[in-house]
Parts: C-alpha cells; structure tokens; sequence
C-alpha cells in the first residue's frame, strides 16, 4: 500500500473515532440532563404543574388563576436567541387574542432581573411575565432547554406543545388555540 493509500484509511478511521466519541459524549451529556424522578416530561394529556411565580412587576401570579382560561404558558430566557427572536410573535399572538379567555404566562429563566427589565422595556410587551430563575416551574414541567411552550386548556390539561421557537401570530396557530374555547 502507498503512503497516499495509508493516509486516505487513517483519516477515514480518525473521522470514524470521532463520530463515535462525540456519540458517546451526546449520550453523556444526555444523561447528565435527565430529569430526576420528582420531574417528569409533561406531554399532551398531562395535568399543568401549578406555576406559583413572581412577575416582573411584584406580584404574585399562579396558573390556577387561570383555571377555565387556555393558557399559553412559555418557557424562554433573553440569553437564548431563538427566545429573543419569538418573544414578539407571542405579543401579537397576545394582541390578537387580548379581551378573550385565552392568556398567556411567559416564564423567563433568566437569573438577572435587571437584564430581564431591560429587555422587557425595549421589547415593550404587554402579557404577564414572570421570573424563574432558579428554574424550579421550568423543572416541574421537564424542560430544560429553550423556548419550549404548553397550551393548557380550561381544566388544567396539556392541550399542545412546541419545542423550540414558533410563529404564534400565525392566523393558524392563534386558531388551534382559539379551537380549545
């Protein structure tokens, strides 16, 4: 075999160990993010955990101040670009439906008040958003990565939900949720 042939193996062989190492460590790094066993992965069908939070504002707000509502409940943080890039699709989706029984509970992650002000201030929103920034609510319903939404209806049941980002001032997102009155 030529010294061509020999490399053109050991690069094939290089890009093999290393597929199979970054498969290992995707399973690792997986495992390290599983939830413990008082944190199950809420799906459609699941009962909403109760989210009992402080709004940006100083109020107290709990989803069961929204029993009989459907309600748009959506996990991001300003640090997380799709969350950043969704944040004014959720406030149309907000003014479309504003005077409805349709509300919506933004749950930022973020650690920093001040950024989270801040961010607020220049995105000039309107829907009640409130601060987990231990991530204990965020926990409750399983979700560890970012945005990730859950429509729950009138009786506290998970109606949908969307991992990642969503255009929710689509005219065909606001009526699945409009569906659910």
């Amino acid at each position: 075999m030529n010294k061509q042939a020999v490399g053109s193996i050991n690069k094939q062989l290089l890009v093999r160990i290393l597929l199979v190492l970054g498969v290992l460590g995707m399973g690792t790094i997986l495992s390290a993010c599983t939830r413990n066993a008082e944190h199950k992965i809420i799906g459609v069908g699941d009962r909403a955990p109760e989210v009992r939070l402080q709004s940006v504002d100083g109020k107290t707000v709990s989803l069961a101040d929204y029993r009989g509502k459907v309600v748009l409940v959506h996990f991001w943080a300003t640090w997380c670009p799709p969350c950043v890039e969704e944040i004014p699709t959720i406030e149309r989706f907000y003014q479309q439906v504003m005077g409805t029984d349709i509300e919506v509970l933004a749950v930022s992650v973020d650690e920093s008040a001040d950024a989270l002000k801040a961010f607020l201030e220049k995105s000039k929103v309107h829907f009640p958003v409130l601060r987990d920034p231990g991530r204990m609510a965020a926990g409750s319903y399983g979700t560890l990565m970012f945005p990730e939404t859950y429509i729950v209806g009138r009786d506290g049941m998970v109606r949908y939900k969307v991992i990642g980002p969503m255009d929710w001032s689509m005219r065909a997102n606001v009526e699945i949720v409009r569906a659910l009155l």
